[in-house]
């Protein structure tokens, strides 16, 4: 027989239920697909690459949070918005908003970047894009994650209803001894970010981008959670200039000053001597020192300077994927830093990328025509697709056309020429292959198509 304290129980927790004020299940079951997703950060270039297939998720920058006095005790915050023109084609997206200190927005700066988010969503929704919720992506210090946690409340409790909140982390907030608890607990997903933008994390071989994904390291620090979550893989270059003797001209000539150089521009100037080496995290370092003074587009070198570039190849990217599938649990899939620009070489192509992260062979190199717009004559731009970025040694191509070239102008700087009426012949110097290079402009009297081949010798070698 029931007592009348457990018929009290019995009857109170009937009532909870039909209120519906019982308690919320403390955590979603895990993930029951793997998914990929890219960042596309659009500042910088006219419009995006193109890949073959639409991908599951894009988490696009579409706004920035301010302190524009500089001075955090004056709080005059700002939130700056804006929906890309273009965006890769993709199921779902994100809004992702950007701090650019490393540092916390005070809780004043909330209310402004709720009302932008609105706006924001609904323009979104006014262009037919499925929205699935927020990001929030600011590097705050380890030591203020109680203040981030309480930001993240704040914002949490007045996002529009049916938006998720998703947070990217940094690696060294899952350190023991941290409050990341309180920081996730507020969040449906986070992402961890296993590359330093920075440019802080010395690895065997110079600097690296990547940080190396460990599956057994990992597991268990990010799915004690019991929320889903993503890893953040890198799939970008940087060109970073190394000055010989005074390190006060690398800060003068910072890197930035060198995003318009790329491994094909050093290569076919004899005055660099090259060194190639892999770092901790498997990226490609390729030191090109020289060995004269010279100049490169309106970039200055003395004898002993460097020019250091850091790529990513498929196989980091392979090797990245592989082990963030072994973390398993509440791991729902990667997110690719970031997607690329038309004609940007530092940074690998959509397509190259979902080929390495499937475990796929690369496409083998292919002519992509993009249509001129002459009167009574047929005008291409001819691109060359999909050459290996890994190959220590000159490679040849012979591109073939089905008509006679009346006109052919190559690219400034490209060792291409026409080597018949209906033939082109490239050599492509070492670490030189990228995902397109533009070859020239071609003139024809009737529609032409173009086809690619390697030369019998780079074949058997």
């Amino acid at each position: 027989m029931i007592g009348t304290s457990a018929c009290r129980l019995l009857l109170l927790a009937a009532y909870l239920v039909l209120c519906g004020c019982s308690k919320p299940a403390s955590s979603p079951p895990p993930p029951s697909e793997w998914t990929t997703a890219y960042w596309f950060w659009p500042g910088g270039f006219a419009r995006p690459a193109t890949a073959d297939k639409t991908l599951e998720t894009i988490y696009f920058h579409s706004g920035v949070v301010r302190n524009d006095t500089g001075n955090f005790a004056k709080q005059r915050w700002v939130v700056y918005s804006e929906l890309p023109r273009e965006l890769p084609p993709a199921h779902e997206y994100w809004l992702v908003f950007r701090f650019e200190r490393q540092s916390v927005p005070d809780l004043q700066a909330v209310p402004l970047l709720l009302r932008r988010l609105s706006q924001i969503r609904e323009s979104a929704r006014q262009r037919h894009l499925n929205v699935a919720g927020v990001q929030l992506d600011i590097d705050s210090p380890t030591g203020k994650l109680p203040q981030y946690a309480r930001f993240l409340r704040e914002v949490a409790r007045g996002l529009p209803s049916g938006m998720r909140l998703s947070i990217t982390a940094l690696l060294d907030w899952f350190r023991d001894g941290t409050a990341v608890d309180d920081v996730i607990e507020e969040v449906h997903e986070f992402v961890p970010q296993f590359y330093d933008l920075a440019d802080q994390s010395p690895y065997g071989g110079g600097i690296a981008i990547a940080s190396k994904v460990d599956a057994a390291r990992w597991a268990p620090r990010f799915n004690r959670f019991r929320k889903p979550f993503r890893i953040g893989i890198s799939t970008f270059g940087r060109a970073r200039f190394l000055p010989r003797g005074d390190p006060s001209r690398r800060s003068a000539q910072g890197e930035t000053w060198y995003r318009d150089l790329k491994p094909f521009d050093i290569s076919t100037n004899p005055s660099f001597q090259l060194q190639a080496e892999r770092n901790e995290a498997g990226e490609l370092v390729l030191n090109y020192r020289a060995v004269r003074a010279t100049n490169i587009s309106y970039h200055s070198f003395d004898p002993g300077d460097a020019l250091q570039f850091i790529l990513s190849t498929p196989e980091t990217v392979r090797a990245a994927a592989g082990q963030a599938k072994r973390i398993g649990g509440y791991c729902a899939g990667i997110s690719f830093f970031r997607w690329p620009g038309v004609d940007e070489d530092l940074v690998m192509e959509p397509d190259m990328v979902l080929r390495a992260a499937a475990g796929l062979p690369p496409r083998p190199p292919g002519i992509e025509p993009a249509e001129g717009h002459c009167a009574s004559v047929h005008c291409v731009d001819i691109y060359l697709t999909g050459t290996n970025p890994l190959a220590a040694q000159a490679e040849q191509f012979t591109i073939k056309s089905s008509t006679e070239l009346e006109y052919f102008l190559p690219e400034q700087g490209v060792p291409v020429i026409m080597s018949g009426p209906k033939q082109l012949t490239l050599t492509l110097p070492p670490y030189c292959g990228r995902g397109r290079l533009l070859l020239g402009h071609t003139v024809t009297l009737k529609p032409a198509t173009f086809a690619v081949a390697r030369s019998a010798n780079e074949e058997k070698r």
